[in-house]
Parts: structure tokens; sequence; C-alpha cells
């Protein structure tokens, strides 16, 4: 399975330019475990977030692309297959936008008796013979109503003009909601089925787009217009001065990337009111505070969660309204806020000067349909979420075997590669970045 050449893979799939897309989606009524088992408390959701969709290409002679929805709190791979009973169906009538597995010489059904078989999906074996049976089905929930199921397999991936045979991913034939126009899912998440495990690489990181700042009429500097995402030696900080914390990890929830909050600012003032411990992860794995790139709304602790809404309620010299058609709790009519100044954000981790200041845009989300403007956080029980939206803006760098997350501003982040990539290799810049 894992092959250490692969660690070279990274500069061809970046160079060789897979197409990034960022998508502006609004994902309603968001609520359930966002694939990680554990049920968020709150209401439902309403908000807007930058999903970083990519094109994958799979299969041969000529390989089929696929885009691939980025998911960092999840394992699987998985692609779309089309349904289709033989071959001459899949030729003749192909579903849009799905890979057949029939058109592809290189498609292999998973055998039971294969190691990432037992151990991923535990008794699939049972109902034939474990020595030419194949892997049998899988289920992937994601949310209340978001999920996909199929059977593992393997295929040859291309990275670039790069060729890798036998990553294992899902064949799925049966998917219910959206996947914000991705017909597939990638992985990133900690488990040996997660893109990174399969390659051998140790690190990734992202810059979600960051939505322009509706408090002011000029564009914010923290407001970069296009999605990244960069793996292995490319996924390095860009400034220099980045901030850092450590990962942790839960035995509850294996896959997920947990960090250490230990505090919030308000306009510079920590809130002493939160009670001491309301973020940790918890020594039998519940609790803490993971991260999210496909949940937009930010969950915190339900006790954390009143003491922010109440510093920043008090702190806007306005009357809130009902926010219920946008299914967040704290709302202003947008218009009288863009006439007042909101309080500053800041979210304080483990690590010296680890503090990410947050543009308003980060927590706030205006919403022309009803001319409405909601803090995008919202109470949980039993463990924070920081959703997508808090963390568009700001360089997310993953380094999973180093146990580091790093993160700096996105856009002095690009302004700093821009300068460095134009200096040593003029001819790729537009390639690396864009």
């Amino acid at each position: 399975m894992a092959r250490p050449w692969m660690r070279s893979l990274v500069t061809s799939f970046l160079k060789d330019m897979l197409q990034l897309e960022a998508y502006n989606v609004v994902q309603n009524k968001l609520s359930g475990s966002d694939g990680a088992g554990q049920q968020l408390g709150g209401a439902a959701a309403t908000g807007t977030a930058a999903l970083l969709v990519i094109d994958m290409s799979i299969g041969t002679p000529t390989p089929q692309n696929v885009s691939g929805l980025v998911h960092i709190t999840s394992q699987l791979v998985w692609a779309q297959c089309s349904p289709c009973a033989t071959r001459a169906a899949c030729a003749t009538a192909p579903p849009t936008d799905t890979f057949r597995p029939n058109k592809s010489a290189t498609f292999s059904p998973l055998p039971c008796d294969s190691d990432m078989c037992l151990s991923v999906l535990r008794e699939t074996c049972g109902a034939g013979d474990a020595t030419t049976g194949n892997c049998d089905r899988y289920i992937a929930t994601y949310g209340s109503a978001v999920n996909t199921s199929g059977y593992l397999a393997t295929e040859t991936f291309t990275f670039g003009s790069t060729r890798v045979p036998g990553v294992v991913f899902g064949c799925s034939d049966k998917t219910n909601g959206d996947f914000s126009g991705a017909n597939g899912v990638i992985g990133l998440g900690r488990g040996p089925l997660s893109l990174i495990s399969q390659l051998q690489l140790s690190r990734f990181s992202y810059q979600l787009w960051a939505p322009h700042d509706s408090n002011s009429k000029k564009k914010s500097k923290s407001s970069v217009d296009g999605s990244i995402i960069r793996f292995g030696d490319d996924a390095v900080p860009k400034t220099k001065r980045p901030r850092s914390t450590p990962l942790l990890s839960s035995t509850l929830y294996p896959n997920l990337y947990y960090v250490n909050l230990t505090g919030i600012l308000v306009d510079g003032k920590r809130l002493s009111a939160i009670p001491a411990g309301t973020f940790d992860l918890k020594a039998n794995g519940s609790g803490g505070v993971f991260l999210s790139t496909t949940v937009p709304v930010t969950y915190l602790e339900v006790a954390a969660y009143r003491v922010v809404r109440q510093a920043l309620a008090s702190g806007i010299s306005l009357q809130p309204v009902d926010g219920s058609a946008m299914g967040l709790d704290l709302c202003y009519a947008a218009a009288l806020m863009a006439k007042v100044k909101v309080p500053k954000l800041t979210l304080v981790f483990d690590g010296a000067g680890a503090e990410m200041e947050l543009a308003v845009a980060n927590y706030f989300f205006k919403d022309d349909d009803t001319g409405l403007e909601c803090l995008t956080m919202l109470p949980s029980v039993g463990g924070s979420v920081l959703g997508s939206l808090l963390q568009a803006g700001t360089n997310m760098i993953y380094d999973v075997d180093g146990e580091r997350l790093t993160f700096e501003p996105a856009w002095a982040a690009r302004l700093a590669a821009v300068s460095l990539t134009m200096l040593l290799v003029p001819l790729v810049a537009s390639v690396l970045l864009f």
C-alpha cells in the first residue's frame, strides 16, 4: 500500500495543476456530526462557506475526471460510480460526471481478505468466501441527511502527469444530500484510508476563500479570493512570523484534528467568565475543539457561547432582531450594522503568541435576501468545532507527523509566496498559486 516514493508526487500534484475551485455555498439546516459521530447541540443553522473542490483523475488508459470535496474530518476518498450493469451500458449511456469502472482497465474491487478491508470494515467477510470475495458495502455519513454508500476498490489515480496505482477508494453507487456540486469526497483525516495517509504525505495546508468584510466598503486584507491547497514540502509557512499550536488527538474520534483553545478575547480583553476547562479535551476522548472545512458555522460549548454572545451583543449598540429565518441566534438589521463598529474577536491557542485575530466576516454573515447580519456561531454540547467561515482568510498548515497546526494571514502568505516564486521560478508562479 504505502510507498515512500509517493512523497515526490506533491510537486507534480501542484505544478501540473489540478483544478481548484472555491464554492460559495449556502448550506441549510446544518446539524448532526459532520462525519465525526459526535452530535452537535444547538439549532439548525444556515451559513456561507468556502468549500474546496478538486478535480480527481481516475482510471486507465484514459483518466476520468471526478470532482472531490476536500474534507478534513473524514478519511474516506470516494467517487460517485455509475451503476452500469455492463461495460456496453456505461459506454453507450454514461451518467454525467460519474466514474465508470467498466471503462477502466485498472479498476479492481478490494478483496475481502485484504488488510485494509479487514481493518476498516471489520464485518464484511462473513457473507462470502473470505479468500475470493470482495470488500462489501460501506456507509459514510456526513450529517443527519447526507450520506453515501458503496464498496471499496483500488484504482490508478493521476496527479498531474504522475500515475499512482493501487489507491484505495470508495466506489459509491448511492448518495443522498448535497455535496456542493462535487461528486466525490477527498478525505484528509488521520485514518489509514485518507489521501495523505495512502500517499505518505505528512503535511498539507489550505487557504479558504475569505468573505469580504461586510462592515467595510473596501476589501479587507484578509479577503483573499480563490482557495488554495498544498501538500508535502509546499505546505510550509510563507511568512516570517507564523503562529503555531499543538495538534491533539482524541481516542473517541481519532480521525479529527483537535487543538487546545485556551481563551477568547473581545476587543483585546480575555473573557474570564468562560469557565476553566470548557474547551479541554478530556482523558476519555470527549470534549475538546476540532476543525472542519465543511461546516461553515462555528459551534462553541454552551457555557462559552453564552459568554461570547453576551460580550459581542454588549459591544453592538443595536437591538437584535429575530434570526430564525437564518437559523442563527444573534442577528441585526444589516443596514444598521454597516454604521456600527463590531467588537474584535481573537482566539487564543496553546503556544507562544498563538493568537488568531479574526475579521468581522469570519464571525458575522450578511445575507442580502433577508437583510440580516448574524453571528455565525451556535452553542453545542459535548465539544466545539471551528468552522470554515472562521478559518477563511487564514493559511492553515497541518504538520500531521509533527502534530502541529501553524497559521498565518492568507493575504500575507500569498504575497510572500508570490514574491519568492517570482524570484526563483518566474515561469511557474501562476501555476503554483492559482
